[in-house]
């Protein structure tokens, strides 16, 4: 198991390198300006940490997506794809554990995408497009809708992959919602064979990378926090251990450090993203 010690060693690989990381991609159309970032000559020191949230066992509990307030089925076909509601397009991904097969589908309007693109490339996803972010769990011969988040999407869609996570009983699915920055996120969360969340995680312009199978360290910017911290993303280790997933250790590191990990909203190369 990793400890404070352990990521702090990987903050001060990150920083000794010399390299730089990339600065964030800038927002898209509509969106303020990216925060700054603090440079690689920083001290590398933990900026600070909460002990209070050591040990603190997660759930599903708080995440957006969640139940229909009316059963909705189809007929089962093997192809995800045509679970995409009429209307709409968008893309798919399925994942088989012991309690079950489930579908994800992130799809969002077409009339308002097609729209949109008629105004040029800078237009394509400006503020507008319903996007649905939808849950399908096998019932024999039939799907049934058993999770869904509708939202007015100003970004980038919801991005979506097949993960082995333990804490959903793995394979599972994970989506991570769009935020103002390419390749950042404001949440995640996991799916498993049951077709419930079993992990939900506020990343506010964050990210999270998939250290091992069973650890997820999520990085979120300080200042967007309830109590704002500067110049700093809080990293989070997170472990499925116990039946669990529970809270391992907490820290403050520079942005330069934290972004210096950063491959995406979801950093797990062996996730498979949606199609």
């Amino acid at each position: 198991m990793r400890t404070v010690s352990a990521l702090m060693a990987l903050a001060v690989l990150a920083l000794g390198c010399g390299s730089t990381p990339a600065a964030p991609a800038a927002p898209a159309p509509g969106h303020g300006a990216a925060r700054p970032t603090t440079s690689t000559t920083d001290a590398v020191e933990a900026l600070g940490s909460d002990p209070s949230v050591v040990g603190l066992v997660l759930s599903g509990r708080n995440a957006s997506l969640s139940r229909p307030t009316r059963p909705t089925n189809k007929a089962y076909v093997s192809d995800c794809h045509r679970l995409v509601d009429p209307g709409f397009s968008g893309k798919c991904a399925m994942a088989t554990s012991p309690q079950g097969t489930v579908a994800g589908i992130v799809e969002e309007e077409t009339a308002a995408l097609e729209g949109q693109a008629k105004a040029g490339p800078a237009r394509a996803h400006a503020p507008g497009v319903q996007e649905r972010d939808l849950v399908w769990r096998r019932h024999g011969r039939s799907w049934a809708l058993v999770l869904r988040r509708v939202f007015m999407n100003t970004g980038g869609a919801t991005r979506l992959w097949t993960a082995g996570i333990p804490g959903a009983s793995s394979p599972g699915l994970v989506f991570v919602t769009p935020s103002a920055l390419d390749g950042f996120g404001n949440e995640l969360d996991v799916v498993g064979g049951a077709g419930t969340v079993k992990l939900y995680r506020f990343l506010g312009e964050g990210f999270v990378v998939a250290t091992r199978p069973d650890e997820l360290v999520a990085y979120v910017p300080g200042w967007t926090e309830q109590r704002p911290v500067e110049g700093a993303y809080d990293q989070t280790l997170i472990a499925y251990t116990s039946g669990s997933w529970r809270v391992v250790s907490q820290q403050y590191v520079p942005d330069a450090a934290a972004l210096a990990q950063h491959h995406g909203a979801f950093g797990d190369v062996a996730a498979v993203p949606a199609s």
